[in-house]
């Protein structure tokens, strides 16, 4: 792997796994078109993007009519000068429900205030299932991998 596309693939992989927030782009169930909200996220040991998000919000709902998704992370952003000079991963795929008791572990060891609404009737642990993964590293710096090739390096 050309040295700078795997230097990327480091970055992107430990950007994923630091990431607290992003945001999650769906295809809305009524327009068809797209969708995007700010969701709080982690990831399964496997670096697969994990939710944990209430049937009545507008995101679960497209998501139970169609699984496929994106999810954006990026680093903190600079106070001052062009934030697009930041790294920032897209990873695109298929959510799935899940009630794996790791899953539900890692979350909250990542977002521990969430606790007090995890067990509500409407919330729900979900697992990305990714295909694709698009890094944006830096200027002239773009890639797009398999997910596959994340693991090559994580």
């Amino acid at each position: 792997m050309e040295e700078q596309r795997k230097s990327s693939l480091i970055e992107a992989s430990s950007l994923l796994r630091a990431a607290r927030n992003g945001t999650l782009s769906v295809l809305d169930h009524e327009t068809g078109g797209p969708y995007g909200s700010l969701i709080n996220v982690a990831v399964d040991s496997a670096v697969q993007p994990i939710l944990l998000i209430s049937r009545l919000a507008r995101h679960t709902q497209a998501l139970l009519n169609d699984p496929r998704a994106s999810v954006l992370v990026h680093g903190e952003l600079p106070k001052a000068g062009d934030p697009l000079t930041q790294i920032r991963v897209t990873v695109t795929g298929q959510f799935e429900q899940t009630s794996d008791d790791d899953i539900k572990r890692r979350y909250l060891a990542h977002h521990p205030y969430a606790e007090g609404y995890a067990g509500f009737a409407d919330f729900s642990f979900w697992r990305m299932l990714p295909q694709k993964i698009y890094v944006v590293a830096g200027f002239g710096r773009i890639f797009a991998y398999d997910f596959a090739e994340l693991t090559e390096v994580s």
